[in-house]
């Protein structure tokens, strides 16, 4: 059998993901950037997609809970339902408003590499107000919270200066290893408190380091699962 190596990774993972990646240990961003080879499909489009559309009025709390238990994929079903008990307070006090994708923006960190800052989301009202949701398990710490409103606060005056005034509405809702469900947060820019330059550089350096790290890695090979026998054996 022919032996497969894995493709590194050539451009940054999405805006979030990077985020999360930065942490002290230099071994774990390694570790996460290799994981990030392997794509997986996007388990919380269908949360994201009711989350939007109570908040647009389209559907209340609970019709959007009905429509969550009909997911077919367990694993989004559980996201979706998880994601709207947790968040049910919130969403019961939001006058609504139409929701939608905020303009593309990038941001350049200090190797040079361009990351994508999206996706982000506008809320028509008067004024407007932008939204990011955050539904994975796996919390943000305060220093990843910082670093990502000080990107998305540079991206904006770089090529939306128009709306860098904007409140905005950071939606966190995680599933905190020591705790039985999922925890609503919910941040505006004062509980953000976006990094400033010097400690976003610290930030940005702790990634720069371990992504060359990680691309002077030898490719790893892909250990494919060999199929069962007629006697149950791989």
């Amino acid at each position: 059998m022919e032996r497969e190596f894995s493709t590194p990774l050539t451009e940054l993972p999405t805006f979030l993901s990077t985020i999360s990646m930065v942490e002290d240990d230099g071994r774990q961003i390694v570790e996460s950037l290799t994981q990030a080879e392997r794509k997986s499909p996007s388990v919380y489009e269908p949360t994201r997609d009711l989350f939007c559309l109570v908040l647009q009025g389209d559907l209340c709390v609970t019709q959007a809970m009905v429509q969550a238990h009909r997911i077919l994929d367990e694993v989004e079903r559980k996201c979706a339902v998880d994601v709207l008990e947790a968040s049910k307070s919130f969403l019961e006090k939001q006058a609504a408003a139409r929701v939608g994708p905020f303009p593309a923006m990038n941001f350049e960190i200090p190797n040079g590499l361009s990351l994508n800052v999206a996706p982000v989301w506008l809320r028509h009202f008067n004024p407007p107000r932008l939204m990011i949701l955050h539904f994975w398990r796996q919390p943000l710490s305060d220093w990843q919270l910082g670093a990502a409103s000080a990107v998305l606060r540079a991206a904006l005056l770089t090529h939306q200066p128009d709306y860098a005034m904007c409140e905005i509405d950071f939606i966190s809702v995680p599933h905190p290893e020591a705790s039985p469900r999922r925890r609503f947060e919910h941040y505006d820019w004062a509980k953000l408190r976006p990094l400033d330059n010097k400690n976003l550089h610290r930030f940005w350096k702790q990634f720069c380091g371990a992504w060359s790290v990680y691309q002077n890695q030898e490719p790893r090979e892909i250990k494919r699962r060999r199929s069962a026998d007629l006697f149950g054996r791989r």
